[in-house]
């Protein structure tokens, strides 16, 4: 990825259940990223321990370079870090949205599965589905987009969560940890995170993850 790379893990507790999922791009990964579009998409699989565990099946780094809508909020360059619960084949399957395929990504999951305060955004993505946004975040609010956390779904089923995050804000070399707006309830029994955080490393690489899982 750029001049560096990217590569997923698995943190367990001393039973071997995950307390901590994610990926670390190495110092490099930034650079020499394409300016222009099209968009790039990064796949990644998760090891095995992440995908039996955890409802989560790959990663997919998904890099904005002249971002996307709303239009004067997302529209800075920047990544949606996708932390995906539906399999690879079937996200690569999803269509452009169209009057035709417009159902599925307008199909939307019950209440009690997504966070209150997210509303979903018109239309649809290929290859990601719809998103659902923060909408008490502060880019919403006037402030400059900096990073904020969303929840992807399709057909009628929450796919992935993810982490938006501006490269600007990647340059500051940020160290943070917050909690995640969870929903009340889980379609699939499992162990889930309640909180998601970035860390920059001594030696310039960074760690992207979902951490404090807990059991639903």
């Amino acid at each position: 990825m750029g001049n560096g790379t990217a590569k997923t893990w698995f943190m367990p507790d001393a039973q071997g259940n995950p307390t901590s999922i994610g990926f670390t791009l190495s110092k490099g990964a930034y650079d020499n990223l394409p300016t222009t579009l099209p968009e790039t998409s990064y796949m990644l699989a998760l090891p095995d321990e992440a995908t039996s565990k955890t409802p989560y099946k790959h990663v997919m780094i998904n890099w904005n370079p002249q971002g996307h809508e709303p239009a004067g909020i997302y529209t800075v360059p920047h990544f949606d870090f996708h932390f995906y619960m539906q399999p690879m084949n079937e996200v690569m399957a999803i269509p452009v949205y169209t009057a035709a395929t417009a159902a599925r990504f307008d199909k939307v999951p019950a209440s009690v599965y997504l966070p209150t305060d997210f509303a979903k955004g018109p239309g649809g993505v290929p290859m990601m589905g719809a998103h659902w946004s923060d909408m008490t975040s502060p880019e919403f609010k006037g402030s400059p987009f900096t990073e904020t956390f969303v929840y992807g779904s399709y057909d009628g089923r929450v796919t992935f969560w993810e982490q938006m995050v501006a490269m600007s804000y990647l340059k500051t070399n940020p160290s943070f940890d917050k909690a995640i707006k969870l929903p009340a309830q889980y379609e699939t029994p499992g162990y889930y995170p309640t909180r998601y955080s970035i860390r920059t490393n001594a030696d310039g690489s960074q760690d992207v993850a979902l951490d404090g899982f807990t059991k639903r």
